[in-house]
């Protein structure tokens, strides 16, 4: 379901990230599929992939898809808003979700979809690791680019099985998602420590470490951030990749 919102190549960059998201609405990729053919959307993604694993195709990858053009105060600090945009080092692929807030699961079948969709991108684009975005490259949601507007960018999605089915054990990472509205992040680990910034709810964060400090709500764990920005209790966020032991 070929879609016109795209610039042909990629002005001479690569692929090194992959966009996953949310439809935030819709009844299928069918129907997703033709809404990027209207005119008035604007906006493609390169794959869709339905709730009963339909997946159809809207952008060849070696074309830029109109998907993850907003970059936005709080961003991850590797996205640009000039060049290279987002989209000329991007391959992103919708989830259809029902729900308007995207708070729907995936279900089986479409994450056994995706799944095989995802293996077969990396597969022919090497360029994208096989692990969490950083600033060279990986796998992250549309609210890496766009916190405040996308922050609900794909909603909730099993990363530690995706992680899992694409390294097994051998690439253990601590992730977690933010459970309160909106979670600051400290320069140390209390909360009389200054405030550098904040993560709103249902933020995917990679951690670098955990440490012992203040205790909240009776956790006494803080987590300093992967990107180095700080320290946010351990208390409001849900750990959901197994390894490695410290996360727990």
């Amino acid at each position: 379901m070929p879609s016109q919102h795209k610039t042909s190549g990629r002005g001479g960059y690569t692929p090194k990230w992959l966009v996953l998201h949310g439809t935030a609405g819709g009844s299928s990729a069918e129907a997703i599929g033709e809404w990027f053919q209207n005119p008035s959307a604007q906006a493609a993604t390169h794959y869709v992939v339905g709730q009963d694993g339909h997946v159809v195709q809207c952008v060849n990858e070696a074309d830029t898809a109109w998907a993850n053009g907003r970059v936005e105060a709080g961003a991850d600090s590797w996205w640009s808003a000039s060049s290279p945009g987002p989209n000329q080092v991007t391959i992103s692929i919708e989830h259809v979700k029902s729900s308007t807030d995207n708070s729907n699961e995936l279900t089986q079948a479409q994450k056994t979809a995706s799944w095989n969709l995802i293996t077969n991108i990396l597969n022919r684009n090497p360029s994208i690791k096989r692990v969490w975005a950083d600033s060279t490259g990986g796998i992250t949601g549309h609210f890496s680019m766009s916190p405040l507007s996308r922050e609900r960018c794909p909603g909730p999605f099993p990363w530690q099985d995706l992680f899992t089915h694409l390294n097994g054990q051998s690439n253990p990472v601590c992730m977690g998602t933010v459970t309160a509205d909106s979670l600051n992040i400290r320069s140390a680990p209390n909360s009389q420590s200054t405030v550098v910034g904040s993560l709103p709810n249902a933020r995917v964060i990679n951690i670098q470490s955990r440490v012992d400090g203040e205790s909240v709500g009776g956790n006494t764990g803080w987590f300093y951030l992967g990107n180095g920005s700080g320290y946010v209790s351990a208390a409001y966020i849900k750990v959901h990749i197994t390894q490695p032991a410290w996360c727990f």
